[in-house]
């Protein structure tokens, strides 16, 4: 009877294993559509209000739009800013999962703000900083909840993060249409609203996440008074844009004593890679430039001088301006799954494409979006060009930007020195922010005030984008020159590096990944 009652409890234990392997794995996959849901929340509200940021702030501000332009570009500068921050309140204060729903319940109010039509320079900027802290410190948090979920799933990391990364571009294209659409035919005011439903939503959603992850370590007493000043200071910069000007430059000296001290402090062997990496970082922050060209003189562009309808399988379709930018996040979705067959396919030849040649690509196609950009704007001197511009430019731009845009993380999760990863990810972001900051300067330069009989407007638009488009075509340049110098740079760091085995695996692993 003994070896009977063994043998059954023996029998069972599999059966056990397997049923909390199939609860682990339930669990996981709710939690990640928890997390996917909360991300989807978030990027509708900040590309709906992206896809209308300049025709809103000049209607409800009274700016101009010169200053409209400019109000996005401290936006987006600080919004790039905060998750340095962000990530330091979530790992050791209030726990990840909290920061979540404190950020999503930010992030409701700042739109529900908007909905209830806050006039005036004073009462929209007070909106723009209540979403600045929301969306700061929101976007390395849920990061981190996805991390901490798959933590012991490695073989699942890759799979999980593509389809993370699919979900910010739904958010983002369903924004991006529906938002332009919804403002010009219902009002502002109710527009938001409904981007405010979908946040209280994420709210929500935010709220039933497992309490067993991410608890928090320290007290907080002093975080409100601190998210209190932060929103005062985000204000204050967003009110008064010469302040803000010398605080971009403040942020700029601070990242280059930064990596000066990091390169001082580090042993000659990690100098190898901090060079390299600080090379690297260099060119893929200079994307960004580029990307900020999306919100501001591209959709100004699209608003003064493209057609509004587009034929699509013999049906017309009309077409805000705002609504163009969705092209990019259309794109992205149909070239990313070719472009990462293309990488699996090189590292089963076991001819990796390297960083610097993957640079080299997308500053081309970037270069080549911009000229096609260019004959369109002088295309559109005697009449308004067809939609179909602005469709091919964007299938160019956005190759250019899968090709581009996470290698500068790359860079630095693989030549970083252990200990200082964090922090050059966090001057990588300021960096970033930064950049989109002078990309609204560079967009400034055109003249813009919404008549398009003459052709001043479009000659302005053709001397930016073929502006933009030599400085692609010499960042393409500069990388070509670098490829050689990155490959002895590589192979010197290779073969002094004082790394594992394992964690050269886990490298490798990563870069095939990216």
């Amino acid at each position: 009877m003994a070896l009977a009652s063994v043998g059954a409890g023996l029998a069972a234990r599999p059966h056990r294993s397997r049923q909390r392997t199939l609860l682990l794995m339930h669990s996981r996959n709710r939690t990640f559509l928890q997390i996917a849901c909360l991300e989807i929340c978030e990027r509708f509200g900040f590309y709906g209000l992206q896809s209308v940021s300049i025709a809103y702030f000049v209607q409800t501000m009274g700016l101009t739009e010169q200053g409209a332009v400019m109000l996005w570009g401290a936006f987006s500068a600080l919004m790039f800013g905060i998750p340095v921050l962000g990530g330091w309140l979530g790992d050791r204060v209030l726990g990840t999962r909290r920061t979540v729903t404190i950020a999503m319940a930010l992030l409701a109010v700042g739109y529900s703000g908007l909905s209830c039509g806050l006039g005036g320079s004073a009462g929209v900027s007070l909106v723009l900083a209540v979403l600045i802290l929301g969306g700061g410190i929101f976007k390395p948090n849920v990061a981190s909840l996805l991390r901490q979920t798959f933590s012991d799933a490695s073989d699942r990391v890759d799979i999980v993060f593509t389809i993370y990364y699919m979900s910010i571009n739904i958010g983002a294209t369903v924004a991006a249409i529906a938002i332009p659409f919804l403002a010009e035919h219902i009002g502002w005011r109710k527009s938001f609203a409904i981007a405010a439903a979908v946040l209280w939503l994420g709210f929500a959603v935010s709220l039933t996440l497992p309490r067993t992850v991410a608890a928090a370590r320290k007290r907080d007493t002093w975080v409100w008074p601190a998210c209190a000043a932060a929103i005062g200071l985000a204000f204050v910069l967003l009110h008064y844009p010469a302040l803000a000007r010398v605080c971009i430059w403040i942020a700029a000296i601070a990242i280059l004593l930064v990596w000066s001290f990091l390169y001082h402090r580090a042993t000659p062997t990690w100098r190898l890679g901090l060079r390299l990496s600080f090379a690297l970082q260099a060119q893929a922050v200079l994307f960004f430039l580029f990307n900020q060209q999306i919100a501001t003189s591209l959709t100004s562009f699209a608003r003064d001088h493209v057609a509004t309808t587009i034929r699509v399988a013999g049906v017309n379709c009309v077409l805000q301006a705002g609504q163009f930018q969705s092209l990019n996040n259309l794109w992205i979705l149909a070239i990313a799954p070719g472009l990462a067959a293309l990488y699996h396919r090189a590292e089963r030849r076991d001819r990796p494409i390297s960083l610097p040649i993957r640079f080299l690509c997308g500053f081309i196609f970037l270069a080549l979006s911009f000229q096609l950009w260019r004959a369109a704007a002088l295309a559109s001197i005697n009449a308004t060009i067809s939609p179909w511009w602005m469709v091919a430019g964007y299938a160019l731009f956005s190759a250019g930007e899968l090709l581009i845009a996470a290698l500068g993380l790359a860079a630095i999760a693989r030549y970083a020195p252990p200990g200082a990863t964090g922090q050059l990810m966090g001057c990588f972001s300021v960096l970033a922010g930064l950049t989109s900051y002078l990309g609204s300067v560079v967009a400034t330069g055109v003249s813009v005030g919404g008549a398009s009989d003459g052709a001043a407007a479009p000659m302005a638009y053709a001397h930016l984008f073929g502006d933009l488009c030599m400085l692609a075509s010499l960042a393409a340049l500069g990388s070509a020159l670098f490829i050689p110098v990155a490959r002895r740079m590589d192979a010197r760091w290779r073969g002094a590096e004082p790394v594992t085995t394992t964690l050269r695996r886990e490298q490798d692993m990563m870069d095939i990944a990216l």
